[in-house]
């Protein structure tokens, strides 16, 4: 039996581009920062062997300190490393790995790395590595092709196969038409594992065949059903089912919530599900609130606008969607709707009311805060001085 760590899509150096610079900093360094985690996990369980598939660097361009930090910390990691060229960093002749400065970088600084960037067989003493290599960003080759018709019995009969790929599998949909992986084409029995890259989260697609997901998150999901901050720990035997692991090894936390507020209810009801997920870390978290077309009223709103304050000290990045509208309720609504003085007032804000209580979205909302801007022109030619 060998023991791997499957990792994939580290993707050092990236850019961050909509993130704040100290933000986007700190996201960067959290993903070297992987690196040692990494080893950390491959240390603790004995593991043969890291495997990287795909996308150790997010672009051909990466300035050389950067170079030099991700293989010092590679070289740090106590074990073989095994890499082949993504789509992020292809093994082309323009592509990262054939910078000489990078090559003479990790020679120095990780001399344990080695680089797969051939679709030939690699036969080591306890383990047979078949790589699928990309040689451009984006191929309508199947990188695993060359497997297809290959002569198996020439392989030792007594080492666990491992193939080594990045890319797409045919069951992602249409969406699907570069650097495609025909899963279906490699014949079970002689393969024990299949470890890939490409896809951010963790998910099996094959019995034999996983996505490990990112070692360190890099975007909030789109449906919470992703996990994207681990490696897995993959026992492999020849001729047996691979027995796999995921091992958590993300520093940062990205969350996604959603709520469309209309009381202090629904607020007090919020801000105990952050608490819940964040509790007392600072700069850990990112998380992105979906408000949708909330409607609250004044006392609530300040306390929502206080409460959003306190988070964007205590998180590292809040991203805000949809809105939050203050409104007239209560005594201050009932100034407005009951105004036998002032029938012009009384009746726009009937049919604002009415609008606010009726309407659906965007109708709702721009309802609320033409309501909420009377009150406030009502107040303001109320007060000594007004017009």
């Amino acid at each position: 039996m060998v023991r791997l760590v499957h990792t994939a899509d580290w993707q050092i150096g990236k850019g961050y581009g909509t993130r704040a610079e100290e933000a986007a900093c700190l996201l960067r360094q959290a993903r070297l920062g992987a690196i040692d985690r990494i080893g950390a996990a491959a240390r603790k369980f004995d593991a043969a062997y890291v495997v990287v598939a795909g996308d150790l660097w997010d672009s051909p361009i990466l300035p050389m300190d950067t170079v030099h930090e991700c293989f010092h910390a590679i070289g740090r990691v106590g074990r073989p490393v095994l890499v082949i060229p993504g789509n992020h960093d292809h093994g082309g002749s323009d592509g990262i790995w054939h910078r000489p400065e990078v090559q003479a970088s990790q020679r120095r600084y990780a001399p344990n790395l080695r680089l797969l960037a051939r679709a030939e067989p690699v036969v080591l003493p306890d383990l047979v590595v078949l790589p699928c290599p990309l040689q451009r960003r984006h191929s309508a080759t199947d990188p695993a092709a060359w497997l297809h018709a290959f002569p198996w019995t020439t392989l030792p009969a007594d080492r666990p196969r491992l193939v080594l790929a990045h890319g797409s599998v045919a069951s992602f949909g249409e969406r699907v038409h570069h650097n495609v992986i025909a899963l279906d084409r490699l014949p079970a029995a002689a393969v024990d594992y299949v470890a890939l890259g490409d896809w951010h989260g963790l998910k099996q697609v094959a019995p034999k065949a996983w996505y490990c997901g990112t070692a360190e998150p890099d975007c909030f999901d789109m449906d919470g059903s992703s996990r994207r901050s681990q490696v897995l720990l993959v026992d492999v035997e020849r001729g047996d089912m691979p027995h796999v692991t995921p091992h958590p090894t993300g520093h940062f936390t990205w969350r996604q919530l959603k709520a469309e507020l209309s009381s202090g209810e629904d607020l007090n009801h919020l801000q105990r599900q952050v608490e819940r997920c964040i509790g007392k870390r600072v700069r850990r978290d990112l998380l992105s609130l979906d408000l949708g077309h909330s409607i609250l009223d004044f006392a609530s709103h300040d306390r929502y606008v206080e409460w959003m304050d306190r988070l964007r000290e205590q998180l590292l990045v809040v991203v805000g969607k949809g809105s939050c509208t203050a409104v007239p309720a209560g005594d201050h609504l009932d100034a407005l709707l009951n105004r036998p003085e002032d029938p012009l007032i009384c009746s726009v804000a009937t049919q604002l009311q009415q609008q606010r209580l009726e309407g659906e979205g965007p109708s709702r909302e721009i309802a609320s805060r033409a309501l909420a801007e009377l009150f406030r022109m009502v107040r303001r030619e109320e007060q000594p001085g007004g017009a």
